[in-house]
């Protein structure tokens, strides 16, 4: 990609923290986009950031009409820096 196209690449579709990570150190890429894991994760940057643990997200509660699913999902307070 990077031979026909100057600007810049988001990849995007299934990356945990160590894949994202890995495509950035090869500049195959230069940002990752997270989809689902920013559902379950609010905090989802200072976790990857702190290699924190992610929290699972929950297919089953995916394109629903109800908050269960996206608004519930907890932060990491046991774990944030103070």
């Amino acid at each position: 990609m990077r031979t026909i196209f100057q600007g810049k690449i988001i990849a995007a579709g299934g990356f945990e923290p160590d894949t994202a990570e890995a495509i950035l150190e090869s500049g195959i890429a230069d940002a990752v986009a997270f989809g689902r894991h920013f559902i379950s994760n609010p905090d989802l940057p200072r976790r990857l950031k702190e290699g924190l643990p992610l929290t699972a997200y929950d297919r089953n509660t995916f394109y629903t009409f109800d908050a269960h699913g996206y608004t519930d999902y907890p932060f990491d307070h046991e774990n944030a820096l103070v």
